[in-house]
């Protein structure tokens, strides 16, 4: 079976050809063989039929035509594949394929400089066709892929005509391209070797006849003149130019390339894509090597380069555009033609005078030899353009510390700083064998300081190796001092410093300022956002001056959206900062950008309480735009973008902005950390507030900020901590009046009671805190006290008591941000009701909060009434369906740090494994409790676990039974709880009002 597209479709048959039936089925027919080996989709085959414009049948119409096919020889190889079709068939059944293996062929043959071969491929190549190509199936589609196959042999014809004029054959292409002209009367390129073959084949005149009539077409057609490529060799024809005559052999190849650098290391993977990309056909080679100052582009272009050299037999030309050079203007591309004319044996008086002619003549030198150019720290592309070749057969290696988006058809590669090896390789390589006996974990300390940029890894090696004396503990010391590090990276006649500013000097002065305020942010990123607060500038304005700073590769665009600088970057910019930027300017940006961060961590906050009262003034400055922050997992997501960001502004909030509210970004900041589960960030940062709060602070700030701290010591387990700082708060708060304080640090104080095992302390605490929030009309806390309330009764047993004061207090939970709340009271009356042994609606309640906390995206909630539903599923006699429920909660325990919540899932899981006589299994849950609850003072935890142990241990027959029941019963007794069978090891862990939203949050919300 063959398929003929380069021409009227065809099918054939053992040589017969088969009938393709009405115009559907050519056209199906036709988009198959195009694609042939690969699917087809329905759609496509619709638009193929009806060019965009199909019957509401189409697809039915289609797949109809495809089972007429089927009944053809053609449903041999036609395949359903997914949501279309596939022609299984080899790429040599289908003429186009035949033609694009010649193609490629060809391209080898001439690259090994098989002139012979090639034309004889390429011939061979040009011969399949029989006319123009799907000649007969029309249809804008179909017309176009026919226009594309069009491209391709007029590619062929002109590769063909190109090694002909190589081989001297001129007459040969002056009668072929005579014929080939009318086919494509507008193609230059061709009427270009049309003239050449022409000219020496003694035929002059008509050769500018050729050129008159090309120009006659294109003014007539296009209303334009010739390009200056087919102009200039139509002068040169009239002037005889000698340098058009043919030259049998090549002149000796000139290779200006410098030396290859020999402590050139690393970077295979880029050499490896250069190398591939020198394979290419077709086209000129444009490889584009951009990135930041230092990175060693110039070392890599050169190193390939003379990988390279082998395959470009007639030259290698090296030039340096100077387009970043201290003490020197950027080569313009006039002077550069000149240079490169010069370089490929163009006399003085040959080199034209105007930058279009000097470009052709450059081409015109370069057409049909194997030429690698390399072109050395350009500008842009403006001046790279008029340096590029015509000839496919050539390669171009272009150097630039901006990206150069202008260049038409080049690939760009932009090197990244070191991987550490390679770092670590380097450094070595130039410090020396004597001195490779350096600490290997030193030689790392060593590369980081360095940024793992080649160019200040190689000034510290090369210094290092200078001064035998050192230790390389030396050097890391040196290089770890910030303001020392700039002058020990700088040589003899470079620097880094010097290397960055040749970057900076080349910004605009917007993008200059925009680099320098960059220097002020204290955090590891930037998003758009907070750039456009630093620098008081629109969002879109800003993200024009970040993208000119990426160009420029001064700027990393590390994550969609999200930016940073290079260490060595960042220390020239704070440099840049201080030296340029006036105290009052800087001020006024650290101000804005403490102001952003206030008010956007305000709508974070809000997302979670939206009546948390604020404490301290509204930020000064309102940014314009602020990321999208709606929904709990876009919170969540952004304080994960910016965890390091946050930190280090509550940082420089507190000592900017000291004795005034250097703690209210710090406080805000603990809280976003808490609820994302950075539990031990979180009590960093409200320490950090707590520290900023000096004499003038108000007593109820003080007061918020150390319960924040006790808060996070409770999370955390350290309760005496947390104890000391409450008893503080506490004070704080009496002293001046503020009834929100005092109803927190109650809640606080009933929270804690209930880790700690004092119960009845915790009723009394939880009811007072409830009553003040009642009387303050904040129904939203009221529910954080009646939570806490009711995990102290049911830890006492009083599960009806615990039902009845959510009854009393008839608090409506709807509207509740996240839902938390409303599943905070329901997960409390499930583990009530399942005390009472009302198996049924416990696990209904505890059912509907753990869906209410996934609707509200909240994984430490879901985790709590999770293991909460799987002891209540296990107390109704459904063990194995509970054992799926605590996996669930201990999966999600893996993700987030919590100590109380882990324990108390691993007690569920014990038991659950007891109760189906897996006891071995059972222990291990049992002691890894023993093993969380070690360092916590969580003891109903740990009676519950040693109780669970002495079961186990009882159904293996073991003698230490007893005195695990023994301990539990004395904590049971000492706490007033009910033995195990009766408590409650599902309520403890989220007893802590504050993780269900309650106790500490209240903290944190409260002001």
């Amino acid at each position: 079976m063959e398929f003929g597209i380069l021409g009227p479709l065809e099918v054939r048959h053992h040589d017969e050809p088969i009938a393709m039936g009405g115009t559907k089925q050519r056209r199906v027919v036709a988009t198959l063989a195009l694609h042939a080996g690969r699917v087809v989709s329905l759609g496509q085959l619709v638009d193929a039929v009806w060019d965009g414009e199909p019957p509401i049948t189409a697809r039915k119409q289609v797949q109809n035509a495809v089972s007429a096919l089927r009944r053809t020889p053609v449903g041999g190889a036609l395949a359903a594949a997914g949501s279309g079709y596939v022609l299984q068939v080899p790429a040599e059944q289908v003429d186009a394929g035949r033609f694009e293996q010649c193609l490629a062929e060809a391209h080898a043959a001439r690259t090994r400089r098989e002139l012979t071969h090639a034309v004889e491929t390429l011939r061979a190549g040009l011969a399949i066709w029989r006319g123009p190509a799907l000649a007969d199936v029309g249809g804008r589609t179909l017309s176009a892929a026919a226009g594309q196959l069009e491209e391709r042999r007029l590619a062929a014809v002109i590769a063909w005509a190109e090694v002909c004029l190589e081989l001297g054959r001129h007459d040969a292409v002056a009668d072929e391209l005579s014929a080939e002209i009318d086919r494509y009367p507008l193609c230059e390129p061709l009427a270009g070797l049309l003239m050449l073959a022409l000219y020496r084949a003694g035929r002059a005149a008509e050769s500018l006849v050729c050129y008159r009539r090309a120009r006659h077409t294109i003014a007539e057609d296009l209303e334009a003149d010739p390009g200056p490529e087919l102009r200039t060799l139509y002068h040169r024809i009239l002037a005889a130019d000698p340098a058009l005559d043919h030259r049998p052999e090549p002149s000796v190849p000139r290779n200006y390339l410098p030396r290859d650098v020999g402590h050139f290391t690393g970077r295979s993977t880029e050499l490896d894509l250069l190398m591939s990309a020198a394979d290419a056909g077709g086209v000129t080679v444009i490889q584009a090597i951009d990135g930041m100052s230092g990175v060693g582009k110039t070392a890599m272009a050169v190193h390939a380069a003379h990988r390279l050299a082998g395959r470009f037999g007639d030259g290698q030309l090296f030039i340096d555009l100077h387009g970043h050079t201290a003490g020197r203007d950027p080569l313009t591309a006039d002077e550069a033609l000149d240079v490169l004319l010069r370089a490929v044996g163009v006399s003085d008086a040959r080199i034209p005078k105007s930058l279009d002619e000097r470009a052709a003549m450059w081409r015109a030198e370069l057409a049909g030899r194997r030429v690698l150019v390399v072109l050395d720290n350009a500008l842009d592309s403006a001046q790279i353009k008029p340096l590029l070749p015509g000839s496919a057969s050539c390669a171009v290696l272009i150097t630039s510390r901006r990206r150069l988006t202008g260049l038409s058809g080049a690939e760009v590669l932009s090197l990244d700083t070191l991987p550490t090896d390679d770092a670590v390789a380097l450094f070595l390589r130039i410090a020396g064998p004597d001195r490779r006996e350096a600490e290997p974990a030193a030689v790392v300390k060593v590369v980081e300081l360095c940024g793992h940029l080649p160019l200040a890894i190689s000034i510290a090696a090369a210094r290092f190796r200078a001064r035998p004396q050192w230790r390389i503990l030396d050097l890391v010391q040196r290089l770890a001092d910030d303001h020392g590090r700039a002058r020990l990276l700088q040589s003899e006649d470079w620097g880094i410093t010097a290397a960055f500013a040749l970057s900076y000097q080349h910004l605009a002065d917007a993008e200059q300022r925009m680099f320098r305020l960059l220097g002020l942010h204290p955090g590891a990123d930037i998003d758009v956002f907070t750039a456009a607060a630093l620098a008081g500038l629109p969002v879109d304005e800003t993200e024009h001056l970040l993208d000119a700073l990426c160009d420029m590769h001064l700027l990393i665009a590390h994550r969609p959206g999200r930016y940073r600088l290079h260490d060595l970057v960042r220390d020239f910019a704070r440099a840049g900062v201080e030296a340029d930027e006036p105290v009052s300017q800087r001020s006024a940006a650290c101000d804005r950008l403490l102001d952003y961060y206030v008010h956007v961590t305000r709508i974070a906050t809000e997302l979670d309480n939206p009546s948390r009262p604020h404490l301290g003034a509204s930020p000064r400055y309102r940014p314009a735009a602020v990321p999208q922050l709606s929904t709990t997992s876009e919170v969540r997501s952004w304080v994960d973008a910016e965890h390091a960001n946050l930190v280090a502004a509550a940082r420089l909030a507190a000592h900017h902005r000291a004795g005034d509210d250097g703690w209210q970004l710090p406080r805000n900041v603990g809280a976003l950390l808490y609820e994302n589960g950075k539990h031990s960030a979180s009590l960093e940062v409200f320490t950090i507030a707590l520290a900023a709060c000096g004499t003038e602070t108000p007593p109820e700030v003080k007061a918020a900020c150390l319960l924040d701290v006790s808060l996070m010591h409770k999370v955390l387990g350290e309760y005496r901590l947390a104890l000391d700082f409450l008893s503080r708060g506490a004070v704080h708060a009496v002293h001046s009046g503020d009834r929100d304080g005092i109803a927190r640090s109650l809640i606080h104080k009933a929270d804690l009671s209930n880790l700690v095992g004092s119960f009845t302390d915790a009723v009394t605490y939880a009811t007072r805190s409830m009553e003040l929030y009642r009387e303050q009309g904040d129904v939203w806390r009221e529910a954080v006290a009646l939570t806490v309330l009711m995990d102290a009764l049911s830890r006492l047993g009083r599960d009806r008591e615990a039902i009845e004061a959510a009854d009393q207090a008839a608090l409506t939970l709807d509207g509740f941000a996240n839902l938390r709340q409303a599943s905070a009271v329901l997960s409390r009356r499930g583990t009530a009701h399942s005390g009472l042994g009302e198996h049924d609606r416990a696990i209904r309640l505890l059912d509907r909060s753990v869906d209410l906390a996934r609707q509200g995206e909240d994984r430490r909630f879901e985790a709590d009434y999770l293991h909460r539903l799987a002891e209540a599923t296990r107390r109704s006699g459904q063990p194995h369906a509970a054992l799926t429920y605590a996996n669930e909660a201990l999966a999600i325990l893996d993700e987030i740090a919590d100590p109380v919540d882990l324990a108390e899932t691993h007690n569920v899981l014990g038991a659950i494994h007891n109760d189906i006589e897996e006891y071995e299994v059972a222990l291990t849950h049992y002691r890894r409790t023993l093993e969380i609850t070690a360092d916590v003072e969580y003891r109903v935890a740990r009676a519950h676990a040693d109780n669970g142990i002495s079961r186990s241990l009882t159904a293996l027959g073991h003698p230490g039974a007893q005195k695990h029941r023994q301990r539990a019963l004395a904590v049971y007794a000492e706490l007033g709880v009910p033995d195990a069978d009766r408590g409650h090891p599902a309520a403890s862990a989220s007893s802590r009002g504050e993780r269900l939203g309650g106790v500490s949050r209240a903290a944190w919300t409260g002001g």
